[in-house]
């Protein structure tokens, strides 16, 4: 299988030290046939989405926003329905495997998901945009942060160990996180008591379902603070939040800082 790199890559991409950063942009309608990378990838949606699928028939869907892992040489192949636009961080071997040497968690395709990855790939796009030398000195360790940051949260639902009942309960959190969903309609999904439920999701994500569901939230929260000028009042709502100060308490515990605040140091930069 032969490694494929199709797309429109704008002129300015950047290479620092142990990686390569690229922006580009498909076309809707492109499909990409089973292929490969020489080298491991961060995709990080900007617009569109679009379905990747592996071996096996196993697939995910690409969303903005949203930051994917993908590892060297594993086969896969993309559809491009509607069009997308992505950076493309592609990494060094010798930069992964300083990595991989301590964590085994970046051996499988999976989103990964945290707070601090959220600011920090807000940062890392600004200062991809400008052109300037100390530029790339910042790439350099907003994307050492982001690897670090990566192999510490990558999404660990897929792995073979995780029953299948508690991936269908996983992915239900994923899909219906800003609804007020209970742990009673979650256990029904999956099929299981919702005690039973509890015990064993907290036993194989190091996380309770309410941290999960708070979690995502804020993490959509931090996309809407920074890429809107919505009313603070009506991103809460949004992202499922009962009122503003219950949104702006949750979110100032989990970044340390209110989100005003926040939106005033992206639009800063």
């Amino acid at each position: 299988m032969r490694p494929l790199n199709n797309g429109t890559a704008y002129p300015n991409a950047k290479k620092v030290s142990g990686f390569r950063v690229t922006e580009k942009e498909y076309s809707a309608g492109v499909t990409l046939s089973r292929h490969c990378h020489d080298s491991a990838l961060l995709i990080y949606g900007l617009d569109g989405a679009y379905t990747e699928t592996y071996a096996a028939g196993r697939s995910a869907v690409c969303e903005p926003g949203v930051l994917r892992f993908l590892p060297r040489g594993l086969g896969h192949s993309n559809v491009f329905e509607n069009g997308a636009r992505c950076l493309v961080i592609e990494i060094e071997n010798d930069t992964l495997e300083r990595v991989t040497r301590h964590t085994k968690m970046l051996d499988r395709p999976s989103p990964i998901r945290s707070v601090a990855s959220t600011w920090l790939l807000q940062r890392l796009y600004t200062e991809f945009s400008k052109d300037d030398p100390l530029s790339l000195i910042s790439l350099e360790g907003l994307l050492l942060e982001i690897l670090a940051d990566g192999a510490r949260h990558s999404d660990a639902s897929g792995r073979a160990a995780v029953p299948r009942w508690l991936r269908m309960a996983h992915d239900y959190v994923e899909a219906n996180f800003l609804r007020n969903v209970s742990l009673a309609e979650i256990a029904r999904v999956a099929g299981v008591h919702r005690v039973h439920l509890a015990r064993e999701f907290r036993r194989y994500f190091s996380t309770t379902v309410g941290e999960l569901l708070r979690r995502r939230r804020v993490e959509h929260a931090c996309r809407l603070v920074s890429t809107t000028q919505d009313s603070l009042a009506d991103v809460a709502i949004a992202c499922g939040f009962s009122d503003q100060s219950h949104f702006c308490a949750t979110f100032r515990h989990q970044v340390g800082l209110t989100p005003g605040r926040f939106r005033e140091m992206v639009q800063s930069q």
